[in-house]
């Protein structure tokens, strides 16, 4: 392939090199905090529950940086936007161990949030921008972000302090823990300053791109105002429907597992449900890779109708199974991991398929993509709270069951638009 979008090959590869490398630094700062909470929360001398809201302060915030990318593209030249993000996400990443003030952590975390929100919806449009001829370069950012979060957690580990965990209660609804501290001093500001030292390489890089490719980028600025016409408006928001409830299911999915293991039938242990759930992660990434293998031999509407079919098959088979044995715990979990992988990717490409995408849609996309992983999340944990354990893969099904039926009126859609504007369908290929 001589070109990626509308610029030279080797500018476009080094374009889309850099788009994986801060889609991975977002997936860093996207898992580096919950493996690190205890440690924090030695440093603070706060409770757990207190310790706890840095996580929803980081996830709120980052949706709402989803959503001020909005008017921030139309004033800011974009790799002046991420360069920007990534340095004062590096800037905060360091800021959160080395106070000893649990609210300036809480700030750091919102706005790391924010900046991040803004960040991976940049990457994401000038991913969309690249790809204009592949499906390739989606599945692919999706891949680098998903290995972004593994790479967090696992560089996090070797500098976690020894704390004692104590639960008294095997009730969802009654469940109190207290961590005791060990007397050791805390390390985990070097596994924070690993992390900021890599948003410190990606913004040289970002700068020096940002340099060498001045003129080129001054064109990028007055490209994508393209204007929607209804029926192309109209599929936007189905799609929009679409991802927020597709949104995130992994990542909902993986952080109550633990939770579904230990307080269901089955009473399986700790220990063995953390092993299991580092299994449905490792299987997700290979998910993500099998997605952009299999976008070069079919195309994104097939791909994203076997996702879907995989993803209800799998949730009715654990509805039916997961509290019997481990072993088909285990593997539904898994399936579920592996198709799930490839759907968002897929469905961004398959807009990119059916009508034309600008940086605002973008935009929209990746905002009710991190409000759904909000509000999802938080949905099924009340659900599973209220009504047990098993509401998770219940929620899960309905959910995919949505969503096979909003991916149905997507596929009319896009007959309609095509049929209006006398086009065939034409699949975005993967090369």
């Amino acid at each position: 392939m001589g070109k990626l979008g509308d610029k030279p090959a080797p500018y476009s590869y080094m374009e889309l090199s850099l788009m994986l490398a801060l889609s991975f630094f977002n997936g860093i700062t996207d898992s580096f905090l919950g493996p690190s909470l205890q440690d924090l929360q030695c440093i603070y001398s706060v409770s757990v529950e207190t310790i706890s809201i840095l996580i929803p302060l980081y996830a709120g915030f980052k949706t709402a940086g989803c959503a001020m990318h909005a008017p921030l593209h139309v004033q800011v030249n974009a790799y002046t936007l991420m360069l920007v993000c990534v340095l004062v996400s590096s800037c905060l990443v360091l800021a959160i161990p080395l106070w000893s003030s649990f609210w300036i952590a809480a700030a750091g975390s919102s706005g790391l949030g924010l900046v991040g929100g803004v960040l991976i919806t940049a990457v994401i449009a000038k991913t969309g921008q690249l790809s204009q001829e592949s499906a390739v370069p989606f599945h692919m950012m999706a891949l680098a972000l998903c290995i972004g979060n593994g790479f967090g957690a696992l560089v996090t580990s070797p500098f976690l302090s020894n704390t004692i965990r104590h639960g008294n209660s095997s009730n969802l609804q009654d469940l109190e823990v207290t961590i005791e501290c060990g007397n050791s001093e805390s390390n985990i500001v070097y596994a924070y300053l690993i992390f900021a030292s890599f948003g410190t390489i990606a913004a040289i890089f970002l700068t020096i791109l940002r340099v060498y490719v001045n003129d080129c980028l001054a064109q990028d600025s007055n490209k994508n105002k393209d204007s929607f016409w209804k029926m192309e408006l109209i599929f936007i928001i189905f799609l929009a429907s679409l991802i927020f409830l597709t949104s995130g299911a992994h990542v909902v999915y993986g952080g109550l597992l633990l939770l579904f293991g230990t307080h269901s039938s089955l009473e399986i242990s700790e220990k063995t449900m953390a092993l299991m759930t580092s299994s449905f992660y490792a299987v997700t990434v290979f998910g993500r890779l099998g997605g952009v293998l299999v976008s070069l031999v079919i195309s994104q509407l097939w791909l994203v109708t076997v996702c879907l079919v995989g993803v209800l098959g799998t949730s009715i088979f654990l509805i039916c199974t997961a509290e019997t044995s481990l072993v088909f715990l285990w593997a539904g979990s898994n399936v579920f991991g592996l198709c799930y992988a490839p759907l968002f990717a897929s469905l961004v490409a398959s807009s990119v398929e059916n009508v034309t995408v600008n940086k605002t849609v973008y935009t929209i996309l990746i905002f009710v993509d991190y409000a759904g992983i909000s509000l999802n999340s938080l949905a099924i944990g009340q659900l599973m709270s209220a009504f047990g354990p098993q509401m998770l893969h219940y929620s899960i099904a309905v959910l995919g069951g949505i969503q096979i039926m909003l991916f149905l009126c997507l596929f009319c859609l896009g007959k309609m638009i095509r049929k209006q504007k006398n086009e065939e369908y034409k699949a975005l290929p993967g090369t």
